[in-house]
């Protein structure tokens, strides 16, 4: 079974979210505090459901949209996660500017390079005949 370029990099936007999120609470082990500075113990629902959303439930629906790409509209719904996908990698590693974390250095730069990447693997599946069955 051969796993195509759009699948693996949805896998790999995955693994980087998650050790996104692992570079964040890693200095927690050496009892350094981890917390926000100006923290108040309050979350966020809509935040917390616009991170779930965008480190699992999109890129899940891309994987699958990948499953079911002979039918255009999966293609058409995997395009526009990918376009979403891209430009949130962009932004929030924009955000080093501002904020500079050396922790995320490595992983934001990989995370746009993943995104960009993501997103030309899936236009070209979008134009790719050779997947799809023509009636």
């Amino acid at each position: 079974m051969k796993i195509s370029k759009v699948s693996f990099m949805w896998l790999v936007i995955m693994v980087g979210f998650a050790m996104h999120m692992l570079a964040d609470i890693l200095p927690a082990f050496w009892g350094a505090s981890i917390a926000m500075p100006d923290a108040t113990g309050e979350v966020s629902v809509g935040m917390i459901g616009f991170m779930i959303c965008i480190s699992f439930f999109m890129p899940m629906c891309g994987l699958l949209c990948m499953q079911y790409r002979s039918c255009k509209a999966m293609r058409v719904i995997n395009l526009v996660l990918a376009t979403v996908m891209m430009v949130f990698n962009i932004f929030h590693a924009a955000e080093l500017i501002t904020e500079f974390n050396p922790v995320q250095l490595l992983i934001h730069p990989v995370m746009v390079v993943a995104g960009i990447y993501l997103f030309f693997f899936s236009r070209r599946e979008m134009n790719c005949q050779c997947c799809c069955n023509k009636q």
